[in-house]
């Protein structure tokens, strides 16, 4: 995969992103398979779950039923992809556990911001997680 389709790719994440409801965090996914997308998928409630605002202004309410964006893609992929692009943030734990077993992803691709910006979870799990799995970590 050249640069240029990596860059493509990640604006494309972030332009799924803005589909979110979440008025927090709007995060966007994208699967590929050499130049094809396999899946996409945006952080937000389970399908059929209304998006009512109370809920997803209402952290406690809201997190044991958001469905992450990198789920939703893998999902939607179907088993088929090798490279995931994620914008804005690297994978959680729980969800780069679900893209090793996934079983193709071979590369996460995120934006170079996301090695200087905190988050909630533990970033150095997460990269040890793809070290020992061999998925590369690409930030452009």
């Amino acid at each position: 995969m050249s640069q240029k389709w990596d860059h493509r790719y990640l604006e494309l994440a972030k332009l799924i992103s803005t589909w979110s409801k979440d008025p927090n965090k709007q995060v966007g996914a994208v699967i590929t398979d050499a130049n094809y997308v396999r899946g996409i998928g945006f952080n937000g409630l389970p399908r059929g779950v209304m998006d009512d605002e109370k809920i997803l202004k209402d952290k406690n309410a809201k997190l044991p039923l958001i469905i992450h964006a990198e789920l939703n893609a893998i999902f939607a992929a179907r088993g088929l992809g090798d490279t995931i692009y994620v914008w804005p943030c690297l994978p959680c734990t729980q969800c780069m556990g679900a893209i090793i077993q996934q079983g193709g992803i071979k590369r996460v691709v995120t934006s170079v911001t996301t090695k200087h910006t905190r988050s909630s979870w533990n970033k150095d799990l997460v990269y040890n997680m793809a070290s020992e799995t061999g998925i590369l970590l690409y930030f452009i």
